[in-house]
């Protein structure tokens, strides 16, 4: 239980201080075309910026879609065409955007002790999306092209040196994920969804517990790394009072489900020391140990080797040893866990470039760029466009790049001058 309140900081289930224009009545409005339109142009490319999918466990990824759609029939909006998947990431994390399209963390899957409680998080996100709260950035998204994520992997790098692009905390159009929603529009979506999962026949007491656990931790938690999340989101008693009202309208009792959750997070809790292994290496790698990298990541593929993240990580340690085939040779590997992970792709196509291999580096990065499209990217690509006596197409790579600013749309206006 422990564990599960920390589910709650990402989960977007605590209220936010940011102000919003306090405008609820389009909740009431019906979910429009456009932005049905919206969350599924999104859902690709966000799933693609927080970690890519968790395909290690089909049989989870079934079960999280499977509550969903329970949790859906039952909403105020069963008809929209919902979609429920799972992020590889270990952060603690839940999204919705506008349109049913809800993605949860394995992270966060992790951290949950029941079907109730996991479903009180789905339940809460599919709230946001009929109560229409995913929508309020849609202007916002609706001004960004898939080239404003070249934005987030210009920041800080120098062209044409190698990038840590793994490490590097992309910038994101996951608005749905990233939103703070208004204090009136959370309580609303506690309440709506509390009422989903009554009426699915969940126990909506799991949503209340955890808020009540949640504002007990925070108000003794002053010096952590949670702390920074409290003082922008702190927990609201009020928040629970309203929770506690609103069970208490609902039948009592309902499924909780926490056997049923056990057996299909067996996987996660059976490489919960591999991820832990993960963490360690991401913490040597930042202190430049990359040699203690390695060996983490050793440890870690030989409890799980079908994880790309851990082969990711190792690949990017040998490029900083200077082990450059060995590197590729793990983004090998990475690539294959998930061939539809763009920054796998990506790192072995920069590893390849450095190398010589521009061939093989021009399919890599090609590859990478039809899953997301990046700044660094686009770059590289017309560098090797360049290189090859192509210049229409280096244009074409330049022109995208710059429109990244920083050092490498600084670096791409230069080249488009020079050609």
């Amino acid at each position: 239980m422990r564990q599960s309140l920390y589910a709650l900081v990402s989960a977007g289930l605590i209220a936010a201080t940011m102000p919003y224009s306090n405008d609820l009545m389009a909740a009431e409005k019906p979910v429009t075309r456009e932005e049905i339109a919206l969350g599924e142009k999104q859902y690709g490319p966000n799933q693609q910026q927080q970690g890519g999918l968790y395909t290690l466990d089909p049989a989870l990824s079934a079960y999280v879609q499977r509550v969903g759609m329970k949790l859906a029939k039952a909403s105020d909006a069963p008809d929209l065409p919902y979609a429920f998947v799972i992020i590889n990431s270990s952060d603690l994390n839940a999204w919705a955007l506008p349109g049913g399209k809800i993605a949860i963390n394995r992270g966060l899957l992790a951290a949950l002790d029941s079907e109730a409680q996991l479903a009180a998080v789905l339940a809460h996100e599919i709230a946001h999306v009929t109560k229409r709260h995913s929508a309020r950035m849609q202007k916002k998204a609706e001004g960004a092209s898939l080239l404003g994520t070249l934005i987030g992997l210009g920041i800080g790098m120098k062209a044409p040196e190698y990038r840590d692009l793994a490490m590097q905390g992309v910038s994101t159009l996951a608005y749905g994920a990233q939103a703070n929603y208004s204090r009136d529009h959370e309580l609303q979506a506690d309440k709506a969804g509390m009422k989903t999962m009554s009426r699915a026949g969940y126990d909506p007491q799991a949503a209340v517990a955890l808020q009540e656990i949640f504002l007990r931790e925070a108000q003794g938690r002053k010096n952590d790394a949670l702390s920074g999340f409290f003082a922008s989101h702190p927990p609201s008693q009020e928040r629970i009072s309203e929770n506690k009202a609103t069970a208490k309208t609902l039948p009592a009792g309902g499924l909780l489900n926490d056997a049923d959750y056990r057996k299909a997070t067996t996987l996660l809790a059976r490489d919960k020391p591999a991820y832990q292994l993960l963490k360690e290496a991401t913490a040597a790698y930042a202190a430049k140990n990359y040699g203690q990298t390695v060996v983490l990541c050793d440890k870690a593929i030989a409890l799980q080797p079908k994880e790309v993240l851990f082969w990711e990580m190792k690949g990017q340690a040998l490029a900083k040893q200077s082990r450059g085939k060995e590197a590729v040779a793990a983004f090998d590997k990475a690539a294959a866990a998930n061939p539809n992970f763009y920054r796998p792709l990506l790192l072995r196509g920069m590893t390849q470039n450095a190398l010589g291999q521009y061939a093989p580096a021009e399919a890599s990065i090609s590859a990478a760029q039809k899953l997301l499209p990046t700044q660094i990217g686009a770059y590289t690509l017309g560098e090797l466009s360049q290189r090859r006596g192509d210049r229409n197409a280096a244009a074409g790579y330049y022109r995208q790049a710059a429109q990244g600013g920083g050092e490498i749309g600084k670096a791409a206006q230069e080249r488009l001058r020079s050609l």
